[in-house]
């Protein structure tokens, strides 16, 4: 298991997996080359085929090689081992000799390559699922997630996530100010203005406490992942497009709450060490597992926090991480003509909501009894779930909502 602040991840939108990603493949690859001209052939295969046009995928790596003759080549049908696989290929102009490496986006952000083994991330933590999580905890008479982290992090991880969490916070305050419309192509379903500052400004009318609570934190949500759509910048959580749940959460706590920066800062590190389990046993990636992946697990981990905010038992974390996730399952990706705004905007105000709701089940009716579903039984249905569902379901833009509303005249 990675550590926790790689689950946190600050960059541009739209997408973790198919901008942050291919980006930072690029710079890998351009670390390797010797001469700082000559031709390299790109090909994206599977989702990021499908989807680069909607997530600038080509833009997010051409502008890292400036100075190249970089030529794209897109493999939508080919058949490949990973569904967000790129190969780089350099041909030299002086020399008669090419250069290749096949890197993979992970989701969140993260890459992995069998060439160039610099970008494998190294594990920070022996975890296998939040079993051996609680069962280390035990052994070791550890109270608190944040305390197991602590042993395990090599860095000033209390800095680092507050630069996290204040970085969340202005993405919301600059979102709730921005508006436009956000550009996407010529689909009439897709000419979306930016609303996150309406909601907000309905919102702090609304005399019922929790109508206006809920308004809130979708305005919040809405700031976020309009930011994302636009291609500002925005905090992984676990990835670009659902970037808006655990923020939100957080930052109505803040604001509304009397919740303090260094409690709120904490709650990462039981959000990160969730995302974290889901990550390693599943996916978060909505190109491999659906939504359920993205919106479903930013639900799981923003529940997590707030149950952990607001005092409650590591039981009632788990119940809260485990309840946003169950009535996820099985959730599509499916971005119309591969943009991140129908229906992914409108998902991170449902995620955070969902999220706010397992929240209370934990606190009140987790007491009350035993569940009988675990954190690691949630996930390893996700994973099935995952597994089982069919490939225009996971942000190739073919099916789902995506194929009802899609623009006929136009390929992504």
């Amino acid at each position: 298991m990675k550590s926790i602040t790689k689950l946190f991840r600050i960059g541009p939108g739209p997408s973790s997996s198919h901008t942050i990603a291919p980006s930072n493949c690029a710079k890998a690859f351009r670390k390797l080359l010797t001469e700082d001209k000559g031709d390299i052939d790109v090909s994206l295969y599977g989702s990021l085929a499908f989807t680069g046009g909607g997530h600038k995928t080509q833009n997010a790596i051409a502008s890292v090689l400036e100075g190249y003759n970089v030529r794209f080549h897109l493999k939508p049908l080919e058949p490949t081992e990973h569904p967000l696989k790129m190969e780089f290929e350099y041909h030299s102009f002086e020399e008669n000799y090419t250069y290749k490496n096949t890197y993979y986006s992970l989701g969140g952000g993260e890459i992995s390559s069998p060439d160039d083994l610099s970008v494998n991330e190294p594990d920070v933590y022996p975890f296998k699922d939040f079993s051996s999580v609680k069962d280390y905890m035990k052994e070791n008479n550890i109270s608190s997630i944040k305390d197991l982290c602590l042993a395990f992090e090599k860095h000033n991880t209390d800095d680092e996530l507050m630069i996290i969490l204040k970085t969340m916070f202005k993405s919301i305050e600059d979102g709730l100010k921005r508006t436009g419309q956000i550009l996407t192509n010529n689909n009439p379903r897709l000419q979306y203005f930016r609303c996150a500052g309406d909601i907000e400004k309905v919102a702090l009318k609304i005399e019922e406490v929790e109508a206006r609570r809920e308004m809130l934190i979708t305005a919040f949500a809405y700031a976020v992942a309009e930011n994302s759509a636009t291609g500002c910048e925005v905090v992984t959580g676990p990835t670009c497009g659902s970037s808006g749940v655990l923020p939100s959460v957080l930052y109505y706590g803040y604001k509304y709450c009397g919740k303090t920066l260094e409690k709120l800062r904490d709650s990462l590190y039981v959000a990160g060490m969730i995302g974290n389990i889901v990550k390693q046993n599943a996916s978060i990636a909505g190109s491999i597992g659906g939504c359920q992946a993205e919106i479903g697990t930013a639900s799981s981990m923003a529940a997590a926090a707030l149950a952990y905010i607001d005092g409650n038992s590591l039981y009632q974390i788990e119940y809260a991480a485990e309840c946003a996730m169950e009535h996820f399952l099985g959730l599509s990706c499916d971005p119309v003509d591969g943009f991140v705004v129908i229906p992914c905007i409108e998902r991170n105000g449902m995620g955070a909501l969902r999220a706010y709701n397992a929240f209370l089940y934990a606190k009140y009716i987790a007491p009350l009894r035993i569940n009988q579903v675990s954190f690691d039984n949630v996930v390893s249905a996700m994973k099935i779930t995952g597994d089982s569902l069919s490939d225009k379901y996971k942000e190739t833009a073919q099916g789902g909502l995506a194929e009802i509303l899609k623009n006929k005249d136009t390929h992504c």
